[in-house]
This record gives structure tokens, C-alpha cells and sequence, in this order.
């Protein structure tokens, strides 16, 4: 089978790294894989995808994860349908996993977010990007986008990047803002979202004439 070619894209909130990665997917016809991983993770467990989104890309502390699992309902209360196992982060990051790692096989596509860089940090022709941007930068994206304001924005954003590092760390054992997990780093409020997609456009396209 001939190897897939594969763009992670890794990103601060407010830094666009997911529309950046969206129009790179766009401008070489790749397929792109966001939201679409975590549907397909609940499919898998049986579950709603709204059931998964506090697990999804961040470490769940123990309490929360238990109050979570009550709020689908027990065994022991009639009439409310059973929550059929606990969801844990560790689980589900492996479940997106092997997910990422299947739906790559078959084709060539951008992945957004949860440690795409480091699953597949070891297979060829994979083009890895972090998109970060200044926290000021970030918090004014996030108000315009969101309609809130800045106290609310700024909240929003350091429990963000708060909330990304740690799951990282949690699951991968690794910082994940060190520029050495990545190919490529951008700053998007500096080089602009268009300008950042056909970036990685040209590198992926250069790679391919030169193998």
C-alpha cells in the first residue's frame, strides 16, 4: 500500500490552527479530521459524541469523572438507562488513537489536535505544525467569536492552555508547546491564516517532488 501523506496540526485556542489546518486540508483535497474523530470514538463506545466532550482533548480529574458517569444514571435508579461503562481519558485517547491511525492508513488527511503529533511522531511523509499566537492576540479572536467579554475571554484562554498541556502531559508524558515535537511552528497573528495554509501547502507538495 502506498504511504498516506499526513499534516498534524497542534494549536493554541484563539491561534485559528483549526481553520489554518481546515484550508490547508481544502487547498490539497486531503481529508479533514476533527470533530469527525471524537463522533467516530462514541460510535465505537455506543455512546451520544456530547457525552465525550469533557474528555475530549483534556485530563478529567477523578471526582468529575465520577459525577459524569452518575449523570448518564445507574443500575440502581429505575427508569434511567444505565450508563453502560465509565468513560475515562486514557481510554478514549487510545480509542481516537487507533482511530487516527486507521483512518491515515487509508488515506491522506489533516489531523486536528489530540496528540496527532506524537501518534504519529514515528511514520514517514507526516508534516507536523504547531500554530500558536500572543495571548492578547488569542483573548480578541475568542471575544469577536465567542460575543464575550474580555474578563470571560481571558479566562477562557489560560484555562485552555492550561487544560491542553496538562492532557498532554497526563497522557504523553511530554510539554507540548516544545517546538522540537514539530516540523513547523507558526505564529498566525504574524503570518495570517491564508498565508499560513499555503505554507504548509507548499511543504507538503515540495516533499512529494522531491521523494
Amino acid at each position: 500500500m502506498t504511504e498516506k501523506t499526513v499534516i498534524t496540526i497542534s494549536r493554541q485556542m484563539g491561534s485559528e490552527g483549526t481553520y489554518i489546518g481546515f484550508l490547508a486540508a481544502k487547498n490539497l483535497g486531503f481529508r479533514y479530521l476533527d470533530r469527525e474523530i471524537l463522533q467516530l470514538a462514541a460510535k465505537e463506545m455506543g455512546l451520544e459524541p456530547q457525552m465525550l466532550e469533557n474528555f475530549d482533548g483534556r485530563s478529567v480529574p477523578l471526582l468529575e469523572r465520577i459525577i459524569n458517569s452518575f449523570c448518564f444514571g445507574t443500575p440502581e435508579v429505575p427508569g434511567v438507562p444505565s450508563f453502560r461503562k465509565p468513560v475515562y481519558d486514557k481510554d478514549l485517547f487510545a480509542l481516537q488513537s487507533n482511530i487516527i491511525k486507521r483512518i491515515t492508513n487509508q488515506c491522506n488527511a489533516v489531523v486536528v489536535g489530540r496528540g496527532g503529533f506524537y501518534i504519529l511522531k514515528d511514520r514517514p511523509d507526516t508534516l507536523h505544525v504547531f500554530v500558536h499566537a500572543p495571548f492578547d492576540y488569542r483573548v480578541e479572536r475568542i471575544m469577536k467569536e465567542q460575543r464575550m467579554d474580555d474578563k470571560k475571554a481571558i479566562d477562557m484562554v489560560r484555562e485552555s492552555d492550561r487544560s491542553r498541556a496538562k492532557f498532554i502531559r497526563d497522557m504523553l508524558g511530554i510539554d507540548w508547546m516544545d517546538a522540537r515535537n514539530f516540523h513547523l511552528c507558526l505564529d498566525s497573528s504574524v503570518i495570517g491564516l491564508a498565508a499560513g495554509a499555503e505554507m504548509i501547502t507548499n511543504l507538503v507538495k515540495k516533499k512529494a517532488i522531491e521523494s
